[in-house]
């Protein structure tokens, strides 16, 4: 049932989307195509995700057998896992309220090596340097290449 929950909400989601990149003003000079571009090609990719997990849940759902009860350490596991997953939820909400306060550099660096941490739990120092490359080529990505302004939050000089 959770499935068909989210490949709902990511259909929704994909269509809320593309409705709002698609209200996006038009450029009169410069590209024909204008900023519509990058967040319909996001939009059709969520909207395609969101399809397919719908397709795969009908598809297990068809060939589905009769579940058997959990045993207790499964149950125990299946907890762990949930609170992991409410866990993640709410450590990416803090982070999308630091993220202007912050800043990207920061904000990014910490979500992503609290992460890291968690999950990859091998030498700490592998986890930040995972996370400090991808937050550096991220942020060139953006400011470089794709002209946008990060927020500077408490590095802003």
């Amino acid at each position: 049932m959770a499935d068909w929950i989210l490949s709902v909400l990511v259909v929704a989601g994909a269509l809320v989307y593309v409705r709002a990149a698609t209200n996006l003003e038009r450029l009169q000079v410069g590209d024909v195509l204008g900023p519509q571009v990058f967040p319909t090609i996001v939009a059709v990719l969520m909207l395609f995700s969101g399809l397919l997990l719908a397709w795969e849940t009908w598809r297990k759902q068809n060939e589905a057998t009769p579940l058997a009860p959990l045993s207790s350490t499964a149950a125990a596991e299946l907890r762990r896992h949930r609170l992991a997953l409410l866990a993640m939820a709410a450590w990416t909400a803090l982070y999308y309220v630091a993220f202007e306060p912050v800043g990207y550099v920061v904000s990014t660096l910490v979500y992503l090596s609290a992460l890291l941490f968690y999950f990859h739990r091998v030498n700490p120092l592998i986890n930040i340097g995972y996370a400090a490359a991808f937050t550096a080529a991220a942020y060139l990505l953006f400011t470089n290449f794709l002209q946008v302004v990060l927020p500077a939050g408490i590095l802003q000089l």
